[in-house]
Formats: C-alpha cells, structure tokens, sequence
C-alpha cells in the first residue's frame, strides 16, 4: 500500500528539496570561483548567499520544519505508544528548540508517520 503524507510532510519535503537545489547552486558558484583561482572570503560568500536565494530556502525550510513538529504533535496523540510513553515525548518536544538531535528525530519521525491527518 502506498503511503499517505499530509500536508505538512508535503511542505517538509519540498521545501527541503528547494534548500538542497539552492544549497548545491551556492556550492557550485564557490567552486567556479575557485577554479577560477580567485579567493572566496566573506564579501565573495554573502554575496552568492544572496543571488541564490540561500537564507530564504533555509528560512522556508525552518518554518516547514516547524509545522511539521507541530503537525506531529496533534497526530499522535492518540497514538498508544505516546499515551505510554506521553511524559518522554513531551520532553522530547521541549528539546526541539534547542537541541538538534531532538528536532531530527521529531522530524525523522514526523515522516514515518502515516496518517490522514492534514
């Protein structure tokens, strides 16, 4: 059976895709400049950040992230595993705005899901 995604994985996705096309356009702009023997400093690097749009492909991605960990949160919570569990998850959630391995597995898991919820 084929899965599901809602709306908010949707989103993740894309806009995931998006910073990765725009990340490896700013990657390869850098390595042109270095074949070309010129020296990328900070000067050289804000400004191919700027003409290819990476701060806001990383500002996108940030809020698709955000929506779907808020996403997540009403999905389960019928779930069993997270009423047994309800007090780790919940930890969990706290640990998204600071720490980076929690927010990957909030989206790790955010796309495992497979519900029909939007």
């Amino acid at each position: 059976m084929k899965k599901k995604h809602s709306k908010a994985q949707i989103d993740y996705l894309a806009a995931r895709e998006h910073f990765l096309q725009i990340s490896n356009q700013a990657d390869k702009r850098i390595e042109a400049l270095k074949e070309q023997g010129k020296e990328v400093g900070q000067e050289e690097m804000e400004e191919i950040i700027e003409k290819v749009g990476l701060h806001r492909a990383y500002n996108e991605l940030t809020q698709a992230e955000n929506v779907l960990i808020n996403w997540t949160q009403t999905a389960i919570k019928t779930e069993p595993v997270f009423m047994e569990k309800r007090a780790e998850f919940e930890e969990l959630y706290e640990l998204v705005k600071t720490n980076a391995e929690a927010r990957g597995a909030i989206l790790n898991l955010a796309m495992r899901l497979n519900l029909e919820l939007v």
